[in-house]
């Protein structure tokens, strides 16, 4: 309480009370939210609402409720008790369909961006975000989501998601998983949602905005909807129905939903939808106290689809998908995602008085999310688009740089023929070659079996699991202690287990699959040890269901607590928060893997325990200028913990935690001018946020060290700073133009620490093993500066911007058209093109490690780094260039002994590898429209609602994708020059070109 003491006590301000009723009933309407500058309130069953510490004068009056347009007045409030009754009278129809399409392509977005991991660093972070009355936050939230856009380039960990106020971002990972919803919109739309750095009163809130979806049963309008839709987008066909009872005069009310989404295929190729998903909500009001509870989820499986590299968009289009192939006629994916999130809440929320409230709640989760993906043994790769399957190869493998590259010495050689038959057959849409197939893999199995019975199969097809099951617990206490000065206060805790394994999905006809790991059996051919996945059950043969390959825990317990006042003053209000966070992380193996135990590495049982303890604390001010503009700050400086998910080395194999593990830093500020009439309102807010000492970890296969590597940077710094504006213009009853953008930048702003851990645990420049004395062994980490400082964070486009025109008929028509323009977007890179070696090349000493960054043991090696290289018109090089550390290219050998005049071709090797790629921007246009049709004495209502989706049908939009990690170098020559050939070229994917969304739906 001692932060209370130095606010002096002001005069009272005014009270504006009044009741809500329905225009059409007459009866009262529960659960809107009425809303005065920084002053709300909400409705009782009865439609009463009181709003106290109001300020005379002019204001704005807003409204908002489930089923009803937001709806603003004009008011003048005037000393002491001013009564201000409403008849609510037009239905959210426009809104809320329109909402219900958009938000159904903003799930297959996010669905469809989830590695094999369950997991994604760029999943749409706006969806839910967008507050119903914020002209900016509605573009992000729709308009921009096909480019995959993220408000102020914050990462998914940035936005907490509650559901009555209970927090489901995932403990591990960070991200809320929007698919757990399972597309139920109508059971899912009553949501509250502060934008950026405000609090939002029922959490200390998030770097990116606060959202809670209340399920709370009362808080549904009494009657059922039902509609039905058809798409061609990630399904075909969408039913569903929704049912509230309303308050009823025993105190109870009741709501159910289900939903049911199909598509044999969808727009890309090979895909299929299949979810039913489910809604249960029950509330009993009894007195002073409420107690809810919800259960939800969602059965699926989809298909998925791979981002791919242009040379294959060239030939098959931006709907290809190399997961499927033909088996018996039919199309057969390769990918299928099984995932099912049941969940449980329980709330219980106690008026004490009229001052104070108190919220409790607690709830269970449960997440089963599994991926298939193909494994094979000593055989060939099986993906069609494997880059040594494709035409281009011909070319690549002699190091020419594809049929342009004519002054190469080697162009000669390449086998042309060949290289344009596969071109002409992958242009044809040969499934023999363009897509998996399947029946050869049975046929290598079928053989394997009568050649090597008791040996592994071929190919099998295998299923990642990433289970996760928490419990959330959250008490929230409120209270008005004069007229002025609110305090809220709250706990919250949550246990959560990830739980991570394989499993055998099917033998292709096989008869086991034994639980090796072929890259060691490769390397260490007389080590018995280091080739098992579990030492304890070695050579061990698996059949479907098996569990192998790795198998582990993650146990993750977080709580927090937090204060925070609100003052409400004439001309300011004031808040001001503190939170003490507590997080501990801790890894169980449940498998002895060789190749920990071959270094002396932990792998089975429980591992270390990490502990972090962290602050935050953020405040705010509104200067209230008079009743339709205001100017605001808000800042905030935290301390976080890392996430569980993030901090190991290589978690599937060995408990090795990332080096100088620490919590970290974010500071942030934002400075926001709001205008708010009947006529035009809109916001333009200037964001600055810096986050310091970070932590960001990739895997991939290293071409040079030929072994899958884990590559962890550290010591990250990171900038995101920029403008946002949303602005609306009311021109009469039935248009109005909105207006909304953001310019902005993401950068990293220095260069971090990689260190790179073979999976094997060998050292990665003698392929050798470290000697364990004394039972540890020293490390065979290799760390080198990664020169990040420059590059941009790859979370959609820096630069946004779109305009709306809404049209609205008295006799229920309406409709929007919205152009939209989206550029500054860049593709995420790979550390592996940005190091050292790949820079500027180096010596590795055996002495010293790769100079002047010392390792454990080595040999004496010098590696090239990245080089632009002057050819003459005979293929022969003239003059070479290296990179200083400046980054300009220094001449280190003339070739030729000449002035250059004769080199034809450049090739700059920092350009085609070493560099992030930006994406071209471009326009979309998006339109809808719909009508509302009263029936039965308006009892009943008809709503049709068709949402067209890049109208111009922009094919060549990019929305995200990654950079390869893998380099190619020249290992024949002594200084393992990089090879003036990107084999390994980046990959993207694309926005679907134009689409559709047409919803029917009845309401009674």
């Amino acid at each position: 309480m001692a932060l209370l003491l130095w606010m002096p006590a002001l005069v009272q301000a005014a009270i504006v009370r009044g009741v809500v009723v329905d225009y059409e009933t007459n009866k009262p309407v529960a659960n809107v939210k009425v809303t005065i500058g920084k002053a709300s309130a909400v409705t009782d069953l009865d439609g009463k609402f009181e709003l106290k510490n109001v300020r005379e004068g002019a204001v704005s009056v807003v409204y908002t409720a489930a089923d009803y347009k937001v709806h603003t007045l004009d008011y003048d409030v005037l000393k002491g008790t001013n009564t201000l009754n409403l008849s609510l009278n037009e239905k959210r129809v426009d809104e809320s369909l329109n909402e219900q399409a958009l938000e159904d392509n903003i799930f297959e977005l996010d669905e469809a961006m989830f590695d094999e991991e369950g997991s994604s660093s760029s999943q749409s972070a706006s969806y839910l975000s967008g507050a119903a009355d914020d002209i900016y936050l509605q573009a992000a939230s729709y308009s921009y989501s096909p480019m995959r856009f993220n408000v102020r380039g914050y990462e998914q960990r940035e936005s907490s998601t509650y559901i009555n106020g209970l927090n489901f971002n995932d403990s591990e990972r960070g991200r809320f998983n929007y698919s757990s919803l399972g597309g139920l919109n109508n059971a899912m739309r009553n949501k509250d949602a502060v934008n950026g750095l405000e609090m939002p009163g029922y959490a200390f809130g998030s770097l990116g905005g606060t959202t809670n979806i209340n399920t709370r049963a009362t808080s549904y309008a009494a009657g059922t909807n039902v509609n039905a839709a058809y798409t061609n987008r990630a399904y075909k066909l969408r039913g569903q129905a929704i049912h509230s009872t309303g308050i009823m005069d025993n105190g109870w009310a009741f709501t159910g939903s289900v939903v049911y989404r199909w598509a044999d295929e969808g727009r890309t190729e090979g895909t299929f939808y299949n979810s039913f998903g489910y809604f249960l909500a029950a509330e009993k009001v009894l007195d002073n106290h409420r107690f809810a509870f919800t259960t939800f989820g969602a059965p699926t499986k989809r298909a998925q689809s791979a981002a791919v590299s242009q040379e294959v968009y060239d030939y098959r289009g931006i709907y290809y998908n190399p997961y499927w192939g033909y088996q018996n006629g039919e199309k057969r994916n390769s990918r299928i995602v099984h995932s099912y999130d049941p969940t449980a809440i329980f709330n219980w929320d106690w008026k004490i008085d009229d001052r104070s409230n108190l919220a409790a709640g607690v709830g269970f989760h449960y997440s089963m999310y599994s991926n298939s993906a193909i494994s094979f043994y000593n055989a060939p790769d099986p993906r069609p688009d494997y880059y040594r399957n494709l035409p281009s190869w011909q070319y690549y493998q002699l190091g020419v740089n594809g049929p342009d590259d004519v002054y190469n010495a080697y162009y000669g050689q390449v086998n042309k023929d060949l290289a344009n038959q596969l071109a002409d057959l992958w242009r044809a849409g040969d499934p023999d070659i363009t897509q998996i197939n399947w029946d050869a893999m049975y046929s290598a199995n079928y053989t394997n079996n009568v050649v090597n019975p008791n040996g592994s199969a071929k190919y099998i097809l295998e299923r990642r699991h990433n289970d996760l099951m928490e419990i959330p617990l959250n008490f929230l206490y409120t209270n008005q202690l004069n007229s002025q000065l609110k305090l809220t206060a709250g706990i919250e805790a949550k246990y959560a287990k990830g739980m991570h394994y394989k499993t055998v999905d099917d033998l292709l006809g096989g008869n086991q699959w034994i639980d090796i790991d072929q890259f060691a059996e490769r390397d260490f051919t007389d080590n018995l040890t280091i080739i098992q996945n579990d030492v304890d059950n070695p050579n061990r043969a698996v059949r479907k269901g098996d569990v192998f390959g790795y198998n582990y825990n993650m146990h993750v317990i977080k709580a927090s607590a937090f204060v925070q006042n609100d003052w409400k003053l004439p001309l300011f209000d004031i808040y001001y928060a503190a939170r003490l966070s507590y997080t501990s992380f801790q890894r169980e193996g449940l498998m002895r893997n060789g190749r920990a135990e071959v270094i002396g590495a932990q792998s089975k049982g429980f591992g270390k325990q990490l502990y972090f303890v962290d602050p935050s604390i953020k405040a705010g001010i509104v200067y209230k200028i008079d009743g339709h503009n205001r100017l605001s700050f808000n800042a905030l400086a935290e301390s976080r913990a890392p996430l569980a998910g993030y901090s190991y080395v290589a978690p599937r194999v060995k408990d090795t935690q990332i080096r100088g593990l620490k919590s970290e830093k974010v500071f942030s500020g934002d400075l926001t001018y709001q205008l708010n009439t009947s006529v035009v309102k809109g916001r333009v807010t200037a964001f600055y946020t810096e986050f310091r000492d970070g932590v960001e970890s990739s895997g991939y296969y290293h071409d040079e060290f030929r072994t899958y590597v884990n590559h962890t940077l550290s010591g990250v710094n990171k900038r995101h700073m920029g403008v946002e504006a949303g602005v609306s213009v009311k021109l009469n009853n039935s248009f109005t133009v909105s207006a909304a953008g953001t310019y902005a930048s993401y950068k990293y702003i220095n260069n971090c620490w990689g260190t790179m851990s073979a999976e094997n645990g060998m050292n990665l420049f003698t392929e050798q093993l470290p000697v364990i004395v004394d039972g540890r062994a020293p490390s065979t980490d290799y760390t080198e500066p990664v020169y990040t400082k420059g590059l941009h964070v790859s979370n959609g486009p820096q630069l946004a911007a779109s305009i709306t025109i809404d049209y609205f008929h008295p006799k229920m028509w309406f409709a929007d058209v919205t152009l939209s323009y989206f550029d500054n977007n860049y593709l995420d890179f790979s550390p592996s093109r940005f190091t050292h070696m790949n820079m500027y090349g180096s010596e590795y000493l055996e002495e010293l490690g790769m100079a002047p960054y010392p390792n454990e043991v080595g040999l004496d090696q010098y590696y090239k780094g990245y080089r632009i290289i002057g050819i003459d018109k005979n293929g022969q090089v003239s003059m070479i260039w290296k990179f200083d550390q400046k980054g300009n290219p220094v001449l280190e050998r003339n070739v030729s002994g000449g002035n250059g005049s004769d080199i034809v071709k450049l090739y700059n090797q920092k350009e085609m590898i070493g560099s992030q790629e930006k994406l071209k921007g471009g326009f979309m246009l998006d339109a809808s429209v719909g009508k509302l049709i009263y029936l039965n004495n308006r009892k009943q209502q008809l709503n049709i609602n068709l949402s067209l989706n890049n109208i111009l049908n922009n094919t060549g939009m990019i929305t995200g994708g990654y950079q390869q990690g893998r380099v190619s170098r020249d290992n024949k020559s002594v200084t393992k020059d990089i090879q003036s050939v990107d084999k390994f070229p980046n990959k993207y994917y694309y926005a679907w070109g134009f689409n559709m969304f047409l919803n029917i739906g009845f309401k009674f």
